[in-house]
């Protein structure tokens, strides 16, 4: 996302597609693979429901989603299913929050 003064900013949101409720991971200026595993462990220790109850992670292939931070999810039992390359209706709930038009 774009700032007013053209910085570009990066927010990682948790959406449950259930309910649509939305958990801010953070924003930042650089997403790096460490700052999305600590992001994931911060969601896994907020969730009132225990990440144990997530039974699906579906993200993009961004570079900054690693091996280390599926393994937070995927040790309480989740599966992750990563997009299709060039394919933003799989997550049109967070296209449409964030603006970014689909083809």
């Amino acid at each position: 996302m774009d700032t007013v003064l053209l910085k570009r900013l990066y927010v990682l949101v948790f959406i449950e597609h259930g309910t649509r409720r939305m958990h801010l991971g953070g924003v930042t200026a650089s997403p790096t693979g460490e700052w999305t595993v600590q992001q994931a462990r911060n969601l896994a220790l907020t969730l009132d429901q225990g990440p144990g109850d997530i039974r699906f992670l579906i993200r993009d292939r961004g570079s900054n989603f690693t091996a280390s931070s599926d393994a937070v999810f995927q040790a309480a039992g989740t599966r992750i299913l990563r997009t299709t390359v060039q394919a933003p209706r799989m997550t049109a709930i967070c296209e449409r929050l964030v603006g970014t038009p689909a083809p």
